[in-house]
């Protein structure tokens, strides 16, 4: 994928690698501010995904993270600038985004089946009774992550690592433009997240897909991420190929990793887990 250095306003200035600006822009964010009574939670922030990249969103806790992903997905206004998916306001293209939520903030003891959540997540509202096309779908995107024998099951006796597995296939059912994953390794076990990883490598390997991942996971990001956006302080203070930033003292949230060979797709990393 061909790309250019950081020159324009708004960008980090410094040895960073970005996003060819000829490509399709899946997500564009340009100057958002976001303000809570006395407090800025987001100042200024401008960067871009293009069609079939997967970006990795680092940095130290109360950087901003969960407020950038809140005002994508619709959930907090920004106070000024835009966040726009495939070209229009991101309110009005929220059918274009997937989710995947952190295992930890969701209710494990909601009375549903697998197959329930995803078939609720193609109609936008709770299925009472599934049709046969709805259960052929279901079980195709369950087949893609690996899950097809969760269909029948209960979220809340699926172990982390399965749980993940639905609500990606939940992300993935209705084929988005986006991806967004928040921190989804957070509380899924030791095999569970090896086998996990190994699903987002895949995503990563995509043409078609864009993404972005929230991850304290070092080993996440030396594995999948294309692109390395960092913020800190409510700003994105860099913004680059992994090997550019990976072991950067400055870089807190990431500086455990050395830089320099980094692959992007490599499955031989072995690097310290954060979560």
């Amino acid at each position: 994928m061909s790309a250019v250095h950081a020159e324009a306003d708004g960008i980090p200035q410094g040895h960073f690698t970005l996003p060819d600006p000829s490509l399709t822009r899946v997500l564009e964010v340009e100057n958002l501010i976001v303000d809570v009574p006395g407090r800025r939670l987001l100042d200024g922030i401008s960067f871009w995904v293009p069609k079939g990249e997967f970006v990795c969103l680092c940095g130290p806790n109360g950087a901003g993270k969960s407020t950038f992903l809140k005002t994508v997905l619709g959930l907090m206004p920004p106070t000024s600038g835009s966040i726009r998916i495939l070209g229009k306001p991101a309110q009005k293209a929220l059918r274009d985004v997937g989710y995947v939520p952190q295992r930890k903030t969701s209710d494990m003891t909601f009375p549903a089946r697998s197959i329930d959540l995803i078939v609720a997540s193609m109609r936008g509202s709770w299925p009472l009774r599934i049709r046969e096309e709805e259960r052929a779908r279901a079980i195709e995107i369950l087949r893609h992550v690996g899950g097809e024998k969760l269909l029948e099951k209960e979220i809340a006796r699926l172990s982390g690592g399965e749980t993940q597995r639905v609500f990606l296939a939940r992300a993935l059912v209705n084929k988005p433009s986006l991806v967004i994953l928040d921190e989804p390794t957070a509380g899924v076990d030791v095999k569970g997240r090896a086998e996990f990883l190994d699903l987002l490598a895949e995503i990563s390997a995509s043409d078609e897909l864009a993404a972005i991942l929230v991850t304290h996971n070092l080993a996440a990001v030396a594995r999948c991420a294309e692109r390395v956006v960092y913020l800190d302080a409510g700003r994105v203070s860099a913004w680059g190929l992994p090997g550019e930033l990976l072991g950067q003292a400055s870089l807190s949230a990431i500086s455990a990793v050395a830089g320099g060979d980094h692959a992007a797709h490599s499955h031989h990393h072995k690097l310290p887990d954060e979560e």
